[in-house]
């Protein structure tokens, strides 16, 4: 490994990319940048390497339905309010009847936004909790057949109400169908459970006013995310405060990574990526957006891409597949602030900023942005916006790299207005 500047790294970084052909060329971040950061990432990719293959390490292979409208979101300000907490995470030590002892929570190595939800924990040590997986209760390792079963019983019992099964829901119809349709008991062995363990369960839900489910989103694939998602409107518990659910997200900005557009199927402002949106990011930057369909999974398992380039600033670990994606590409760009053990498989590492060097916005759970200041002296003599400006200025492109211009930029993306058209359905 040589050490060069970071001009030298920034022309052969263009010599090396300038010659790949539309979806050649993967790029992959982590969630741990701000929203500024990960918007240029993808203008980067779709505007200069012709590339719409994006991606994340924390959604690989599991999807991108993990981000609800937030209207579909309990506010951590109302989790205060509610009734009882259905908790689908590990159960901290020290949680007892009369609630988390640990304070510190600070400390611990978790997520930003489990910490949040233990500090609300800690402070209702009277609102009754359901911890999955623990003594008294349900034993759970499928939650796709387990929340399908819950609204096959409240279905097939006639205990469905409220607004989205009588109007807003839609495709509910459909839904109920196919439900009705499938092997119960086929479902209910995946998690051996009997009949009426899901009728217990629902008998206690039932006689909650405002639940309110906190899951861990590790432990959900999309289509139990989707299942939640259709018992909370079974149950009506969407369209009123303090009820609903929150998902745990994995890195401190997760959600920035769906509404910056990295995905293939998503635009800045978490919009789907159609012609519409394409149209219009061209209208705005002024220059051509690669939007081709583009299969990340399947290309990365026959080792289809020639370029690979990954932002992981925090070194969050790779799937393996992906390891070996890098070790058989032409070219392999890293942007970290640690080294991985394989740092010889990239031509090229960049140096990244840490988050708390950063100034910028992130988006938490509820998709509300949050403005952030750096509160650690960057040392590096290009931050990680300067560092992807001045890639695309070697290949004639002006990028902006202050954070006031990126955001402005970015902005113009986010439609508002009402989107319940978008919105409640059942799938």
């Amino acid at each position: 490994m040589v050490e060069v500047s970071f001009e030298e790294a920034f022309q052969y970084i263009a010599q090396k990319l300038s010659v790949a052909e539309e979806n050649q060329t993967l790029v992959m971040s982590s969630g741990s940048y701000s929203n500024e950061t990960l918007y240029l990432l993808q203008r980067l990719a779709r505007t200069v390497l012709n590339t719409n293959a994006l991606g994340s390490f924390d959604y690989y292979r599991r999807g991108t339905d993990f981000f609800a409208d937030k209207n579909d979101i309990v506010p951590f300000a109302e989790l205060f309010q509610s009734d009882k907490f259905y908790c689908i995470f590990e159960k901290p030590d020290g949680d007892v009847d009369g609630g988390i002892e640990t304070q510190n929570f600070a400390s611990l190595q978790i997520p930003e936004t489990l910490k949040a939800v233990l500090e609300i924990l800690h402070r209702c040590p009277g609102t009754p909790r359901y911890w999955f997986n623990t003594p008294g209760t349900l034993t759970i390792t499928d939650y796709y057949a387990f929340f399908r079963c819950v609204n096959f019983y409240l279905i097939q019992h006639h205990l469905e109400k409220g607004i989205y099964v009588d109007l807003l829901g839609k495709n509910y119809g459909a839904y109920k169908q196919a439900l009705l349709a499938d092997d119960y008991e086929a479902l209910l062995r995946k998690n051996n459970l009997q009949d009426t363990d899901i009728q217990l369960f629902v008998d206690d839900l039932l006689k909650v006013s405002t639940p309110a489910f906190i899951v861990w989103e590790r432990w959900l694939t999309e289509e139990a995310y989707h299942e939640l998602e259709n018992l909370c409107m079974l149950l009506d518990i969407q369209s009123k405060p303090a009820t609903g659910f929150l998902t745990i997200k994995s890195e401190l900005n997760s959600q920035g990574l769906h509404d910056m557009g990295l995905f293939p199927q998503v635009a800045p402002g978490g919009h789907a990526l159609d012609d519409g949106m394409r149209q219009k990011m061209e209208a705005v930057l002024g220059t051509p957006v690669c939007a081709a369909p583009v299969d990340v999974p399947a290309t990365i398992d026959r080792a289809g891409f020639r370029n690979v380039l990954l932002w992981n600033a925090l070194n969050v670990e790779v799937p393996q597949d992906i390891v070996d994606q890098v070790a058989k590409a032409d070219f392999a760009l890293l942007q970290t602030a640690y080294l991985p053990e394989n740092a010889d498989a990239y031509d090229v590492i960049l140096p990244a900023n840490l988050p708390e060097e950063v100034s910028g916005t992130y988006t938490d759970t509820a998709k509300v942005p949050h403005n952030f200041v750096a509160e650690a002296e960057n040392t590096l003599e290009y931050n990680n916006l300067q560092q992807i400006a001045k890639i695309a200025e070697r290949f004639g492109f002006t990028f902006p790299d202050n954070k006031d211009e990126v955001f402005l930029e970015y902005i113009s993306f986010m439609e508002a207005g009402c989107h319940s058209s978008e919105r409640h359905f059942f799938r």
